[in-house]
């Protein structure tokens, strides 16, 4: 137990012991009230602060808040490995390696429906519109979001689907099979294949008319998206690139050799190396100036993206944390192999 859980802990006993005082002490006041007010007696002034919730906010709101970085919730469902998340509106969806795909209330955490199909792992999931993309056995399934029907499967992929992202009416995916893949969003046609990874291509993201695909081979690759050539190739990381995320003019790249490196996406030099993770990052993503890493070593991992400082370390699952999604001021983590649990967490 870390020290800034145990400090969560206590904030949360002493608020909760300040209520509890703070009940007691209305009650006893009503009842000397009642008391005087029997004898003819003139009664204690009435403190508004029992009586008008908003003045106890105002004064002691910012104690009675829950401390950032408190572990909020946790979502349990699925019977193995959590590989994915993403959001649409209230609702979010996890993959997971019990070949499911489950949907759960984001204001209740409860569970809302499970999407049956694949017949291996769901690797990845992104949406667009009313659509949610979901990757994994050998193919890419489509799903509608309000009905939860299956719309289509694309197969063209000759081993597992690792990633996806979109950008208008395409989508790429990333597989084992060393190949990103282009399809059209409307016709499910498949439009090209980018070729020149040596390893599988473990994670995909876009930009403006780039995409940047990270990969087993240890590099991270730039592709032109009108032309699909090869536009640049970032060496650097000594293991497998695990994922990457963009923000402004910077991208962050988590990798088997435990560091997050940064990069600038118009010179492709490395600007810094971030260290501290004792084990594999497997997720990133991005709010405001924070970046926030999971890690084989159980950990999420809380940076500054302007000073590259660590600002705080949440413990909670018991496994690897395979991934991560925001939404408002929530952060949902999916644990791997015996946690199997999607963690909520203020932010």
């Amino acid at each position: 137990m870390t020290t800034m859980i145990c400090k969560m802990k206590k904030h949360a006993e002493e608020r909760n012991q300040l209520c509890i005082c703070l009940s007691r002490i209305a009650k006893e006041r009503d009842i000397k009230n009642k008391e005087k007010w029997e004898l003819g007696e003139k009664t204690q002034v009435k403190l508004d602060i029992f009586t008008m919730p908003n003045h106890i906010k105002r004064m002691f709101g910012d104690f009675l808040k829950t401390p950032k970085y408190t572990e909020l919730a946790t979502l349990k469902g699925h019977t193995d490995s959590v590989r994915c998340l993403t959001l649409h509106e209230n609702k979010l969806y996890s993959g997971s390696c019990d070949n499911t795909i489950r949907i759960w209330n984001t204001e209740t955490h409860e569970e809302i429906a499970t999407l049956r199909g694949h017949t291996g792992s769901v690797n990845c999931l992104t949406h667009f519109k009313n659509k949610l993309y979901s990757g994994g056995d050998n193919t890419i399934r489509i799903w509608n979001i309000e009905t939860y029907e299956l719309v289509a499967t694309l197969e063209g992929h000759t081993a597992g689907v690792e990633c996806l992202t979109l950008n208008d009416n395409k989508l790429y995916s990333g597989s084992w099979d060393h190949t990103i893949r282009v399809w059209d969003t409307e016709t499910y046609e498949q439009i090209a294949t980018l070729t020149g990874h040596t390893g599988y291509v473990m994670c995909l993201t876009h930009f403006k008319n780039k995409l940047y695909s990270g990969s087993g081979d240890r590099t991270i690759r730039i592709w032109n998206i009108e032309t699909y050539e090869l536009v640049a190739t970032l060496r650097g990381h000594t293991g497998n690139v695990n994922c990457l995320t963009l923000h402004e003019n910077k991208l962050y790249s988590g990798s088997h050799d435990n560091t997050i490196r940064i990069w600038n996406t118009k010179t492709y030099e490395e600007i810094a190396t971030l260290e501290g993770h004792t084990g594999w990052v497997f997720c990133l993503t991005l709010h405001e100036n924070k970046l926030f890493s999971g890690s084989v070593d159980k950990t999420i991992r809380i940076w500054n993206t302007e000073t590259y400082e660590e600002i705080a370390t949440l413990e909670g699952h018991t496994h690897f944390v395979n991934c991560l999604t925001l939404h408002e001021n929530k952060l949902f983590s999916g644990g791997a192999f015996r946690d199997n649990t999607i963690r909520v967490w203020k932010i």
